[in-house]
């Protein structure tokens, strides 16, 4: 039985990206829409992915507001293009993506 409520919504990149590749039928096409490669990753990304595994610190979602070096980066970023200033242990996270964060922890923006 095919799904009908969703016929209109429209695709997105990387089945736009598929579709173009399906319809070249050609081998030799490198497919990374999904990171499905039989290329290697190079021997000194191999060697650090094992060094990490073995690292606890590498290796865990804990703490949830992300690093601290990357929260320290965000934040200059972030002034140094809009002049805001913000503290990176109480005014940033790190999520895996913008839906991710936990918005029932945050106030609203000043004047929302």
């Amino acid at each position: 039985m095919a799904v009908t409520r969703l016929q209109n919504i429209p695709g997105i990149g990387v089945d736009r990206m598929a579709e173009t590749a399906d319809s070249m039928r050609n081998a030799n096409i490198l497919r990374l829409e999904n990171l499905d490669t039989d290329l290697r990753p190079p021997p000194a990304a191999i060697r650090r992915t094992h060094e990490a595994i073995d690292d606890d610190a590498a290796n865990s979602y804990l703490p949830f507001m992300g690093q601290r070096a990357l929260r320290e980066a965000a934040v200059e970023r972030v002034r140094r293009f809009s002049g805001v200033v913000y503290d990176p242990d109480t005014e940033c996270i790190i999520s895996a993506g913008g839906l991710a964060g936990p918005s029932t922890c945050c106030p609203p923006p000043v004047g929302t």
